[in-house]
């Protein structure tokens, strides 16, 4: 009889414990109704089925200008862009050279050397823009050394030895293709290169650099660098382009160099003064918005703006208030479970500009310094940022940006300043080139889920 009774109450509390626990799987599955809810592992235990949703947030947005930015080692441009809604922006590249092996340690040198050409050769690989586009450029030689070792930035103003080496066109009817070449035919050799374009050069700078390469002159690279400090390719003062167009170059490849045609007896030969890893190479970066949408925005104080103009190249950026969460954070005591925030793209934004394929927020500090957002640094594939072309917009989640701030106000303290929006971040992407015209302050909004832990 006993062994009955304590059979029966057993399975009374088998019951009771299946049914505790179909409820609260059924309330966990029903709080995940309006999204997935990651960032509930932010959630205090037993608090899962008590998660609340916000979206009424006052979001403040507003285009600012950007700031000079480091701009060496990375991608490498050149190109100018016209657009209405961006004005003009201009890509200039600095770069010093190598030497080709054996070439510096030449005993008896060249001084006696007669030079049939010296070219500069670059390899494209994209174009950003319009590639019918005519591109003038221009090259000249630095008078100062650029040091590896050093950082440059992307208002890096070198000085210059007045005198054009030589001068061109960038244009072609189309986007590059990976099997697109260039046929070299000379004295020494017919060879089939990647895509790559050839920038005569004055003979007399061939000429001065074959007098100082090895023999008494350059023995060493540090020698080579400092004496020869490099060159610069740039667009001439007062071009005007016609949507323009701005290119990359793959400058490690191989195929980049200053090529040095010359004839020591009968047959000619030539010298390479490559570009390599131990070389520099600086992006320098300009605009100027006379006369375009963006220069309204940027001259409003409004801190409520409809369209935020996010570019590469150094260039504006967008910087997001919400104010209302100090309060929040000081009137509740709540753990985040998500917060997101959504970027759609404007129909002002330029056909012929490609958007970014990613953009990424930063946050501000009370001394205006930006820095990772504690979501990027935990998981950048979580904090997001990335485009969808499903709905034409950019998602990130900032659960834990937000989660500080709340925390921080309820302990009294302010460090709710902000967040900057950027389609560059060197450290991440370095150099880019993208144009971005954002839907402002009515179409962006804060998703927050959240539970009150004073219920």
């Amino acid at each position: 009889m006993i062994q009955i009774k304590l059979i029966t109450e057993l399975i009374k509390r088998f019951v009771v414990w299946q049914t505790v626990i179909f409820y609260s799987l059924f309330a966990v599955v029903t709080s995940c109704r309006n999204d997935s809810l990651l960032g509930l592992e932010l959630q205090p235990e037993g608090q899962f089925d008590t998660v609340q949703f916000l979206d009424t947030f006052t979001v403040q947005a507003f285009t600012i200008p950007g700031k000079s930015q480091r701009s060496d080692e990375a991608q490498s441009y050149i190109g100018a862009l016209q657009s209405d809604e961006f004005g003009y922006s201009e890509s200039n590249l600095i770069l010093n050279f190598d030497a080709e092996t054996g070439l510096l340690s030449n005993t008896d040198g060249f001084d006696a050397t007669k030079i049939d050409s010296i070219v500069l050769q670059l390899r494209p690989i994209k174009i950003y823009g319009d590639p019918t586009s005519e591109i003038p450029v221009e090259v000249l030689e630095l008078k100062e050394p650029l040091i590896l070792e050093d950082q440059y930035f992307s208002d890096f103003d070198p000085d210059l030895k007045e005198t054009v080496l030589g001068s061109s066109v960038f244009k072609r009817k189309g986007q590059i293709k990976v099997t697109d070449s260039t046929i070299i035919e000379s004295g020494v050799e017919r060879e089939r290169l990647p895509l790559v374009f050839r920038i005569r050069l004055e003979n007399s700078f061939g000429q001065y650099l074959m007098e100082n390469l090895g023999g008494e002159g350059w023995t060493n690279l540090n020698q080579l660098q400092t004496n020869f400090g490099g060159l610069m390719i740039r667009i001439p003062e007062g071009t005007e382009v016609d949507a323009g167009a701005v290119y990359s170059f793959a400058l490690l490849t191989g195929e980049s160099s200053i090529l040095i045609y010359h004839t020591p007896a009968d047959q000619q030969e030539r010298l390479e003064l490559p570009i390599t890893s131990n070389c520099s190479r600086i992006n320098q970066f300009s605009h100027d918005y006379s006369g375009s949408l963006v220069e309204s925005y940027l001259n409003s104080s409004s801190t409520n703006q409809d369209l935020l103009f996010v570019q590469g190249m150094s260039g504006t950026k967008a910087q997001i208030n919400i104010p209302g969460l100090q309060s929040f954070g000081q009137s509740q005591f709540s753990a985040i479970a998500k917060a997101t925030l959504d970027f759609t793209l404007a129909d002002e934004q330029p056909a012929f500009l490609g958007r970014s394929p990613r953009l990424f927020l930063l946050e501000l500090e009370k001394d205006g310094s930006e820095t990772l957002t504690p979501d990027f640094i935990e998981s950048p594939s979580r904090a997001n940022g990335i485009y969808s072309r499903l709905t034409n917009s950019y998602t990130f989640d900032i659960t834990q940006h937000v989660q500080r701030i709340t925390q921080a106000a309820q302990n009294g303290q302010n460090i709710n300043y902000g967040l900057t929006l950027n389609a560059q971040v060197p450290v991440l992407n370095g150099n880019d080139t993208s144009h971005n015209v954002i839907q402002g302050v009515d179409n962006i909004v804060l998703k927050l889920y959240h539970t009150d832990l004073k219920n």
